[in-house]
């Protein structure tokens, strides 16, 4: 339908009112039919136009949810299926049934359905091999000049893992969208890692932070906590 459009604008007209492209050749531009583009200049609506009373949401509607939609793919936030009839049913304040969706698809070849990739492989990929030859150039540089002893140079990195979270999911993105990303949500439950490593081969124990409930009085007995855990009571929520 947007080729039809484009099709038509494209031919423009002269001062004396005869179009400045041919039917056949603005059809061809733009890869429609001619007779579909001649019968459009004819006053004759598409199928979507003609049974536009029959859907659920105005032209307009679905227009604007077609621009939320890829504003969303863009913001690492991307629309499922089930979003996608979400916003359609509080738009249209009616139920929206299962196959909606596809069908809205097929309306808007301009979106597509693809995969998502965590942000945490896109950080992977910055783990590239120059980028670590660099750092440890650097590292050595400040190690040499001031003269700094393996037992003085510690590593410490933590890690945060959020609970609940899945595997990839079907987004529905802007078909021009190469990459479509998941940002993770803020508001799950988060549980840390802490590891401490020496140049020297030695190491400290791990910590892993989460919020607890309540102390567990077995956690200091000996023999119930080999890897000698440790616990802050400030942690507990009562």
């Amino acid at each position: 339908m947007q080729a039809v459009i484009a099709a038509i604008e494209a031919r423009g007209y002269k001062s004396n009112g005869d179009p400045i492209l041919s039917l056949r050749s603005a059809a061809s531009i733009w890869k429609v039919a001619r007779s579909t583009l001649a019968a459009r200049l004819n006053g004759v609506q598409s199928r979507s136009e003609a049974h536009s009373g029959e859907q659920l949401l105005t032209p307009n509607q679905e227009e604007i949810l077609v621009k939320w939609t890829k504003v969303m793919g863009r913001r690492g936030i991307p629309l499922t299926h089930a979003t996608l009839r979400q916003y359609a049913s509080e738009i249209s304040e009616k139920p929206v049934g299962e196959s909606w969706s596809k069908r809205f698809l097929s309306r808007h070849p301009d979106l597509k359905v693809k995969a998502t990739t965590s942000l945490e492989k896109c950080r992977a990929k910055a783990l590239n091999r120059t980028a670590v030859d660099g750092f440890y150039d650097l590292l050595r540089e400040v190690v040499e000049e001031f003269n700094i002893c393996h037992e003085d140079i510690y590593n410490m990195d933590e890690k945060g893992i959020q609970l609940g979270i899945g595997a990839k999911v079907a987004g529905i993105v802007d078909r021009d969208q190469a990459n479509v990303y998941s940002v993770e949500d803020g508001n799950r439950e988060l549980v840390t890692t802490i590891e401490t490593v020496c140049a020297d081969g030695s190491y400290l124990t791990p910590s892993v932070i989460f919020q607890g409930v309540r102390r567990n009085p077995e956690w200091g007995r000996a023999g119930n906590n080999p890897s000698q855990a440790r616990y802050a009571l400030s942690n507990f929520r009562d």
